[in-house]
């Protein structure tokens, strides 16, 4: 009889440590699983909030990029210094991060041009080239002119954007209407601390473009466009 109550005794006790055990085991590894779960949770909030940080940040970025900066084509090449100038005092004071603009007035000719890019018969040229800006010293906004062209060599920026052009021109099915995404590629130059842009051609001039690159018209025909390029300084884009 009392072999039998400590034989008992013992399976008690084994049970009691084997439920003990388990407990513990099963305990732990919750705590594991909470752990993990409430890690992977913290987490993905960082990650959503870290991505609407970046989209209310660049949300100016995008508005200027999407909405104010194809306004140029509204002007249809008819910008001169004084209206270039409005623009870019409205586009520095709504986006402080343009710290500097780069205005070229330009022509596309049917007649060689001794600054700018010639294709065939088709020739690209500014007229006159101005920059604004809060840091622009006002003796040094006019930089060049066709008739005084030794103030200012015409750069990398005007000749990526005219070959741009040339090239879309020279491509151009005039029997097909252009989406506005081609349009928009072909005519901005993008990179990581400057955009430039060139107000986008009616599509009967693009034909016409096109033309005169082939030959020469009679008369020989002038068009306007305005080429602007857009210094950025990011450390100007506030962090929300």
């Amino acid at each position: 009889m009392a072999l039998d109550k400590k034989s008992g005794y013992r399976k008690n006790f084994s049970l009691g440590v084997t439920f003990i055990v388990l407990i513990s085991i099963l305990f732990i590894l919750s705590l594991f699983l909470a752990f993990n779960f409430s890690k992977k949770s913290i987490e993905n909030e960082f990650v959503s909030e870290k991505v609407n940080v970046l989209e209310q940040s660049i949300k100016a970025y995008n508005d200027f990029f999407q909405n104010k900066m194809p306004e140029i084509s509204y002007y249809n090449g008819f910008l001169d210094s004084a209206t270039a100038a409005k623009f870019v005092d409205t586009v520095t004071i709504k986006y402080p991060f343009i710290s500097k603009v780069t205005f070229y007035d330009t022509e596309v000719k049917n007649i060689a041009v001794k600054d700018g890019m010639n294709v065939g018969n088709l020739s690209i040229g500014p007229k006159s080239i101005f920059q604004f800006g809060k840091t622009v010293d006002p003796d040094s906004i006019k930089l060049f002119s066709e008739y005084d062209t030794r103030s200012f060599k015409v750069g990398d920026d005007f000749n990526a954007m005219a070959y741009k052009l040339v090239t879309f021109v020279d491509q151009l099915d005039t029997a097909a209407v252009p989406t506005q995404e081609e349009l928009f590629t072909n005519f901005s130059v993008v990179k990581s601390n400057k955009i430039t842009y060139l107000n986008i051609p009616r599509r009967e001039d693009l034909k016409i473009y096109k033309d005169m690159m082939r030959r020469k018209l009679d008369p020989l025909p002038v068009y306007q466009q305005d080429m602007l390029v857009f210094q950025l300084d990011p450390n100007k884009i506030k962090v929300i």
